[in-house]
């Protein structure tokens, strides 16, 4: 430091010192004052610009968290209906506008890793109309594998650029790696169907607004989940954070098909398509064709099909159904029913009459109210005079005396008409109702019908008779087959449903769906007459070319005579034609309903091509469900089947050693599907021992009373096809037959007891429980 003369500091100097630092920390200051300025001024003018590059370089994704669409399974958890996890591509022109460095370095990465055309990228990058752009998706499904793929491209963590040895290249090849810019992800789930156009009439299909048809909009709100958000940003000091807020992914639904048996069942209607349709019919073998397979004792439906499936992960595609020249004609409504009724589940959305295969429920009202008793006697001349109405049977020259089981195993409608006319119409409309028809069964499937049918006010003479035997009113498939399971069940009514169980997105079980019980419109010894009238109408009546060599079927033939739509007549020659059975008719555990809608036939009233497809499809399904064999098979019966014993199911069950038989116990009581066990045992159908029935030494089986049951090595004898029997039900043209009704007759209570499926509030109420 500098002094005067004295010695002492020089003051000048000192105060010099002061002036220079009070400037310099002036400067300073005045510095900080303007870059403060500048970065508020930044961060108004481009502060989100700059915080989506920060994003971009921090590898954030997307604001929003995508919730997960719940999965759609077959009873044994295969996927029918899945989501997948992609992304999406985002690109941000601005972003790498702000750089001419950004642009090739940006192309030659989505180019390598994505192989898009990097020329349509450079022109919609630097065009002046999208240059500014933020948002434009130019890749979608990429994987996670792929997204990856171009993360390690941008940090040079690719296996190129780990062989580079030398350390200035790796530096250069990095500097040049970062300026890939302007490239974001965004992650998205894709629904896809595993099996295409499998039960597509069930799982249905989903849009960008949801489900659209079959589960997939009945269980809209309980597939969706809620998304989920990431909230990211920049702090005070500047670095980068994020807020995430998970998703909550759609519930898992467990359905009640097996998917195995839906095979069958599409196999052998495609079967009877390629049969039977032709370039006229554009391949189809009926107008319409629906096929339900349920389990009677709970109501779960293990199978649906019709003739018009569709590919779930390309539902707008109807080439399958019309030719190029059809749909080139169509207008934009024609297109769009078109499209309606490939979509549209007959067995569920469609109602029509049934025909003969309401008979066995006509029999089990009349026998429950005590018009009729087993055993009662009829005489059929071939037609019946209501009121001022010949109304003709069948078989037109009559079948003569008749008890009232062989009005069903000849399927008379002089029996059902004179039925009828003993249980009257209060009976009749009452039981009808009790048995579920003329209202929803709130199967859990969208746009179900109720059908039509006459009430108490609206219902006469005639429209008795004709309603008796299944012709002047209109179900539906799943009414009809909850109505038959409850005849041949014990007489229980369950509610047709597809789902058996809620879970979580994980697996855990939210809510198991249980049978439900509804009513019991007949008792236990009804149903047991009735699987016993059945019986022998697949034995020796117009079932019997349903019959399932090897196994005790029972069911019904349908052959109902369709309207004019236009005339509102009687359409001469247009028939549906159906087939209702189940199996074991001891212990029934299946049940399967076809329905032929105008088949592409000359001759269409001939259920026979009905009950031919029953039995294909029952050949395969029975021993699938673990059914066995219990009955003798002849070559005489497989001769009238058309078949041979390479085409019948032979594994039995090694529980069981001769056909069955009914049998009478020391208590009395009456028991059917008797057999004798592998111990040499008389049981019944329970396993039960019959008590008092013994086998004679020459292997002769008799019962508590004495009556020769059986014989420990018997076969079924070939019996006489009965007169008018032909092994199928014929129709025959009966103009003068009711017609259904327009609409519900008013007054008439046709409310019941409906579940309409699980929905999010009775999920709120089992999470409270």
């Amino acid at each position: 430091m500098q002094k005067d003369f004295r010695g002492y500091p020089n003051r000048r100097f000192k105060n010099t010192m002061q002036m220079r630092l009070g400037t310099a920390f002036a400067f300073v200051l005045l510095a900080l004052l303007l870059l403060l300025i500048r970065v508020t001024y930044i961060n108004v003018t481009n502060g989100k610009q700059y915080a989506r590059k920060v994003l971009s370089q921090q590898s954030f994704d997307s604001q929003t968290l995508p919730s997960r669409r719940g999965e759609i399974v077959d009873r044994n958890g295969i996927a029918l209906a899945k989501s997948d996890l992609y992304y999406k591509v985002i690109l941000d022109c601005k972003v790498i506008n702000e750089d001419k460095d950004y642009l090739e370095p940006t192309l030659e990465a989505l180019d390598t890793i994505f192989d898009l055309d990097r020329d349509k990228l450079r022109t919609f990058i630097t065009d002046e109309e999208t240059r500014d752009s933020q948002y434009r998706i130019i890749a979608r499904m990429v994987t996670k594998e792929q997204k990856k793929a171009f993360e390690d491209y941008k940090a040079c963590r690719d296996e190129e650029s780990l062989k580079i040895q030398d350390e200035e290249v790796l530096k250069a090849l990095k500097k040049a790696r970062y300026n890939i810019q302007g490239v974001w992800f965004e992650t998205y789930y894709e629904r896809s169907y595993p099996y295409d156009s499998l039960a597509s009439n069930v799982v249905g299909f989903i849009n960008a607004d949801g489900g659209v048809t079959g589960l997939e909009n009945y269980y809209n709100s309980m597939l969706e989940g809620t998304d989920g958000r990431v909230y990211g940003y920049l702090n005070s000091e500047l670095e980068y954070e994020k807020n995430t807020i998970e998703p909550e992914h759609g519930r898992r639904l467990v359905t009640t098909l097996d998917l195995n048996i839906q095979q069958i069942v599409e196999k052998y209607i495609q079967e009877f398509n390629d049969t039977y349709g032709d370039e006229d019919s554009n391949g189809q073998g009926a107008k319409n064709i629906g096929v339900v397979v349920m389990d009677p004792n709970s109501g779960e439906v293990l199978a649906m099909a019709t003739n018009t499936p569709y590919n779930l992960n390309d539902p707008y595609n109807t080439s399958g159904l019309y030719s190029g020249a059809q749909l080139k004609n169509m207008t934009s409504e024609q297109y769009s029913d078109a499209l309606n009724g490939m979509w549209s589940n007959f067995c569920v959305s469609e109602s029509y009459e049934p025909g003969s295969v309401f008979k066995p429920i006509t029999v089990a009202s009349a026998l429950e109210c005590g018009a009729e008793y087993d055993g009662d006697n009829f005489y059929c001349d071939g037609s019946l005079f209501i009121t001022d109405t010949t109304i003709k049977c069948d078989n037109i020259y009559g079948h003569k005396d008749e008890t009232l089981e062989y009005g069903i195993v000849n399927s008379c409608n002089v029996v059902l008409m004179t039925v009828a006319s003993r249980m009257g119409i209060t009976n009749f409309t009452n039981y009808q109702q009790n048995f579920g028809f003329g209202r929803p069964t709130g199967i859990d499937l969208p746009n179900e019908t109720a059908g039509v049918i006459y009430g108490r006010n609206n219902m006469h003479e005639v429209e008795l008779a004709t309603c008796s035997f299944g012709q002047g009113f209109t179900i539906s498939m799943v009414q009809e087959l909850a109505a038959f399971s409850a005849v041949i069940n014990g007489g229980y009514y369950y509610q047709p449903h597809m789902v058996r169980q809620i879970q979580t997105a994980d697996g855990s079980v939210e809510k198991s769906v249980d049978k439900m019980l509804l009513k019991q419109p007949v008792s236990s010894s009804v149903s047991a007459l009735l699987r016993r009238y059945l019986t022998t109408a697949v034995r020796e009546g117009t079932g019997r070319k349903s019959t399932v060599p090897g196994y005790l079927t029972g069911g019904k033939t349908g052959t109902a005579e369709k309207i004019d739509p236009e005339t509102g007549t009687r359409a001469g020659g247009k028939y549906l034609v159906s087939f209702i059975g189940a199996c074991p008719m001891d212990d029934p555990q299946v049940v399967i309903y076809v329905v032929v809608d105008e088949p592409n036939v000359y001759e269409q009233a001939d259920s026979s091509y009905a009950q031919v497809l029953f039995r294909k499809i029952a050949t395969e399904v029975f021993p699938y469900m673990g059914l066995y064999p219990t009955e003798e098979v002849t070559p005489e019966l497989l001769s009238f089947l058309g078949i041979t014993e390479a085409d019948i199911v032979t594994k039995r069950d090694p529980n069981k050693k001769s056909a069955t038989f009914d049998a009478i116990d020391s208590y009395g009581y009456y028991h059917t599907g008797c057999y004798v066990n592998r111990d040499g045992k008389i049981v019944g159908s329970s396993g039960d021992e019959i008590a008092g029935a013994y086998i004679a030494e020459d292997g002769t089986i008799f019962d508590a009373v004495m009556n020769e049951v059986g014989h420990v090595d018997d076969t079924v004898e070939s019996e006489d096809e009965p007169a008018g029997a032909g092994g199928s039900q014929i129709g025959t043209d009966n103009p003068n037959m009711a017609s259904p009704p327009s609409a519900a007759p008013e007054g008439e209570d046709m409310d019941g007891t409906i579940w309409s499926g699980v929905t999010g509030d009775d999920l709120d109420e089992f999470k409270k429980d």
